[in-house]
């Protein structure tokens, strides 16, 4: 079962003296592209995985050490996810929509790893059906009208806000899901991976990539802007990739050193240790930060953090 932490005033002193702990809820930004903490209890660690379009509902973890425990922010109120209920020995969360209901799974057990995808609202898990008995699932978005993606054993699905689970064609995964229904991911084998579309109305197919390029994925998706990373050719490397699905273009932003995590509208996409704007701008956050939500209006959200081993502070930007 998922331990609740306790709260403490003081954390070890390595890792106040890391900078982790969250600041105050009072904290003002800094000039240009700054951090402000989300409010947390004190002398906790924190992070954000994901959040609506808005910016509205925001979710992470929240840790004292001792034990881990999901957070939910809701117009920047901090509130403990109370997973008591649910048996298993870890819970993992991973979006939210706009209605706040939050998606995730629960692992039952270190021996088998097997997992049971689930949504969480106001107090109440509810979990979500396999393609087939005994399949471990995993549940990784959410839009608006609660339609869920994910997986059943290597499969990807679809859990319609109706009820039931529909499979998707291919072997892979799926990782995002757009307000009309339009999945994106990745098809096996991966690495490399293809990164591939599920359209709401239309044939599933690959999304491009440079003539020479080994393949990629497709992380997240916001009313045709898809955002992704992409085995550059010329570079060598992977990058931070654009597909705009309403013009058919494709964008790689060699410029940004981090892989992405989500994307807007407006094609302003997060990343590790970067916020990339469609025209190419790139605004720097700290060089591990997760920018994992990009809200419609601009404002980012995610995790600060000195170490890649765990949480640190969740925060919020303004002005990038």
């Amino acid at each position: 079962m998922e331990t609740r932490y306790r709260r403490r005033s003081i954390l070890l002193a390595g890792v106040a003296a890391a900078g982790l702990l969250a600041a105050p809820a009072s904290a003002q930004a800094a000039p240009g592209c700054g951090p402000v903490a989300l409010p947390a209890p004190a002398g906790v660690l924190t992070s954000v995985v994901g959040g609506d379009p808005t910016g509205t509902y925001l979710v992470g973890s929240v840790s004292d050490g001792s034990g881990t425990a999901g957070a939910l922010w809701r117009h920047g109120r901090f509130s403990e996810i109370d997973a008591s209920s649910v048996t298993g020995v870890q819970v993992d969360y991973h979006d939210v929509n706009r209605h706040g209901v939050v998606v995730g799974e629960r692992m039952t057990d270190y021996s088998s790893f097997h997992t049971d995808a689930f949504t969480y609202r106001a107090g109440e898990f509810t979990f979500l059906p396999p393609l087939r008995a005994g399949d471990y699932t995993e549940a990784l978005g959410i839009n608006g009208r609660g339609d869920v993606v994910g997986n059943s054993a290597g499969a990807p699905v679809v859990w319609p806000a109706g009820g039931g689970v529909r499979a998707l064609p291919g072997d892979g995964r799926a990782m995002g899901i757009d307000e009309d229904g339009t999945v994106v991911g990745y098809l096996a084998p991966y690495p490399p991976g293809t990164p591939y579309v599920w359209p709401a109305n239309g044939k599933p197919h690959a999304l491009p990539v440079p003539d020479g390029s080994i393949g990629g994925d497709a992380v997240a998706i916001q009313r045709g802007m898809v955002a992704g990373n992409v085995y550059d050719p010329v570079t060598g490397s992977t990058v931070p990739t654009l597909w705009n699905l309403r013009t058919g273009s494709v964008t790689l932003h060699s410029d940004a050193p981090g892989g992405a995590l989500s994307v807007n509208h407006r094609g302003t996409i997060g990343t590790i240790g970067t916020i990339v704007h469609r025209d190419g701008r790139v605004s720097a956050v700290g060089y591990l930060d997760r920018v994992s939500v990009v809200t419609a209006s601009g404002t980012a959200a995610g995790t600060r953090t000195d170490s890649p081993f765990g949480p640190g502070q969740a925060v919020r930007w303004f002005g990038c």
